[in-house]
């Protein structure tokens, strides 16, 4: 009798950690926990590289924002027992090259996808059914952010110019100078966020400003009048380094993400 109380104790105990090993395996989210902003790193176990994509969660709403390489996009979603869905998704319409292009409109359908989200530490994974699709990290708190920003030993400028079209946009520090004089004599001058500062800053933090120089454009249709030519200079702590010419919209891919997020930036004021 005593040999059957023992097993069947030992047989409780061992149901009973099973069941708290199951419970601890998915942490229960909900909006509080799940609010913040998350920089997506994998997709379908390949690492995102050369782009920056995000996604947040606002803490006090069903509200989602976030960035796509190319576009930003908003909307809502609706979260119950880990599962998600998302509704309402709309984003901005600005026209991107090939590759990132495929890249944001796979990172839209797989969101639309996922069933199932969990957090694991500062990583947030979504599912589609029991396969992880999508692999996101918790940006940097934004206590920590503030002491990155400002930068104002970096300047950014980008021009672009054909027979009928000038466009210039300088970023230094939190000021945005826009100019579609060709004498440069007729600015509008705008704050950036300080979001979008962190955002210039995290995506300027992964340039090799060795090869900016050597950089070749991936298309030329500026050379047949096209595309407008467009140029991208870094100014850093004093030194000055310009990249050869491209096609406006077609960047070269290593600063591809710098030069979308600068046209970005442009075309959110544009809208104020």
């Amino acid at each position: 009798m005593k040999i059957l109380l023992s097993i069947f104790s030992f047989l409780l105990l061992t149901n009973s950690c099973n069941s708290n090993k199951n419970s601890m395996k998915t942490k229960s989210l909900d909006q509080e926990s799940l609010a913040g902003t998350y920089i997506i790193k994998e997709m379908y176990n390949e690492m995102i590289k050369g782009q920056i994509l995000k996604i947040t969660f606002e803490s006090n709403s069903n509200r989602v924002t976030g960035f796509g390489g190319c576009n930003s996009f908003f909307g809502t979603y609706t979260l119950e027992d880990n599962k998600i869905s998302f509704g309402d998704i709309a984003s901005s319409k600005k026209f991107c090259g090939k590759a990132i292009g495929d890249l944001e409109r796979n990172f839209f359908s797989t969101l639309n996808g996922s069933t199932k989200i969990e957090l694991d530490e500062n990583y947030l994974l979504f599912h589609v059914d029991d396969n992880v699709v999508v692999k996101g990290e918790k940006a940097v708190a934004e206590k920590s952010m503030k002491k990155a920003v400002p930068n104002p030993s970096l300047v950014l400028i980008y021009k672009a110019i054909s027979r009928g079209y000038f466009g210039y946009i300088k970023i230094s520090n939190s000021k945005i100078s826009v100019s579609q004089d060709r004498n440069l004599k007729v600015f509008s001058d705008y704050n950036c966020t300080e979001e979008e500062q962190n955002q210039l800053i995290s995506i300027f933090d992964q340039l090799n400003l060795d090869e900016l120089e050597n950089l070749r454009a991936p298309t030329d249709k500026r050379l047949f009048d096209g595309a407008p030519i467009a140029t991208l200079t870094i100014i850093k702590n004093g030194i000055e380094k310009t990249t050869p010419s491209f096609d406006h919209g077609h960047p070269p891919k290593e600063i591809e993400a710098l030069v979308n997020k600068v046209l970005s930036i442009k075309e959110n004021i544009a809208k104020q």
